[in-house]
């Protein structure tokens, strides 16, 4: 799955959840995209030069990052300093798990070396990435945009 697949949602999740703050909207969309920084050519990995070559090279995709113990390591993090988004960080961080899920196989448990997906209906991945893409073409003549306008 692309990056603004990702994002697209993470943030529909967190707004429909009523997340609408612009920090944390902007945590949720991180949180949407830092799965992926274990890929050079992810948008999280295009902003840090180093980490996603290691991490693809000797940790592989969609591992480390993609499990439940990244997330909640990141979630003590926040819990340290920002304890007010942690929600919306695991709102994204979930969101871009179940759609990996969907869409190829992760591992979800990490450091077990199973790696997870459940096909949905059988459907291709690529009529998925599609869905996504529809659904922010209707997000967007719909209005969905105006959340961020408060951002600029």
């Amino acid at each position: 799955m692309n990056g603004a697949s990702h994002l697209v949602g993470g943030l529909t999740a967190g707004v429909l959840l009523g997340y609408t703050e612009p920090v944390e909207l902007a945590a949720i969309a991180v949180a949407a995209l830092l799965p992926d920084i274990d890929r050079k050519n992810s948008l999280m990995g295009r902003f840090i030069p180093v980490l996603p070559h290691v991490l693809e090279k000797v940790i592989g995709k969609r591992t480390v990052t993609h499990s439940l113990l990244f997330g909640a390591v990141i979630a003590g993090l926040l819990n340290m300093g920002l304890p007010s988004l942690i929600l919306p960080f695991l709102i994204g961080f979930v969101s871009h798990l179940a759609l990996d899920v969907f869409t190829g196989r992760i591992a979800l448990l990490w450091p077990l070396p199973w790696k997870m997906g459940v096909p949905l209906f059988g459907i291709p991945p690529v009529f998925i990435e599609t869905a996504t893409a529809v659904i922010y073409g209707v997000w967007l003549v719909s209005g969905g945009y105006k959340y961020f306008q408060n951002l600029i």
